[in-house]
């Protein structure tokens, strides 16, 4: 455990490209020390949504669609257990050992913002567009570049995008709550986890590989959804 979650602060300290690594024993300790981290914080953070909202600080949030109430349980568990963990992590994972989807991440994802913030239906398409030609731009300059410079600034700027990536991840799972905002505080409550998960889960893509923290998400889901099964 202890060997585990030493690597894995370390690394936070200082989130760099990792060799990938093939030894199956610190493989499998990770994964489930990891599982274990995520759970932890994950009930954390739950007991102290449950406090503040029974003391009337905060207001009571629920999703928009109960996958385990409409689809039961058996539809969940695909849906959580593999669908998501397969396109989240190779949405909000895969590019982190890539030189160029990088830059189409970060581009995509501040085109999300932006039309979050302008909500304009007529200029929806036009930020879109203007940041995909953006993405295009920087990916020509950086092909251009010097290739000790590119190393350089790739090396110096990974921990920042590795952190925007589980910011992101965070952020987006705010869509599965209804009427929840960006306006109301509470909504840090709900990324927090979600963004706790996304280090652990990019932790393990960049030491091990996309298929290992597609698997952590998996089982992470897994047993969510049994635990909120058997507690309901």
């Amino acid at each position: 455990m202890i060997e585990t979650l030493s690597a894995f602060w370390d690394f936070l300290k200082k989130p760099k490209l990792l060799k990938l690594s093939k030894d199956n024993k610190s493989l499998w300790r990770d994964l489930v020390w990891l599982i274990i981290l995520d759970l932890l914080f994950a009930g954390i953070i739950m007991g102290i949504y449950y406090t503040l909202l029974h003391f009337e600080i905060i207001d009571e949030y629920v999703e928009k669609f109960d996958i385990l109430k409409k689809l039961g349980l058996t539809v969940a568990l695909i849906i959580a257990c593999i669908l998501a963990p397969l396109l989240e992590e190779s949405l909000f994972r895969w590019h982190l050992r890539s030189k160029y989807l990088l830059i189409y991440f970060v581009c995509f994802t501040l085109a999300l913002i932006a039309d979050y913030f302008i909500n304009n239906p007529f200029l929806k398409w036009p930020i879109y567009t203007f940041f995909f030609f953006i993405s295009l731009i920087i990916r020509g300059y950086f092909k251009r570049m010097d290739i000790r410079k590119k190393v350089v600034f790739q090396r110096q700027s990974f921990g920042y995008l590795f952190y925007y990536s589980a910011t992101i991840f965070g952020l987006i799972h705010l869509t599965n709550i209804k009427d929840l905002t960006l306006s109301d505080p509470v909504f840090i409550i709900f990324v927090i986890s979600q963004f706790f998960s996304g280090l652990s889960m990019g932790y393990m893509r960049i030491k091990y590989g996309l298929i290992y923290s597609i698997l952590l998400h998996s089982i992470f889901n897994f047993i969510m959804i049994l635990l909120e099964f058997f507690f309901s």
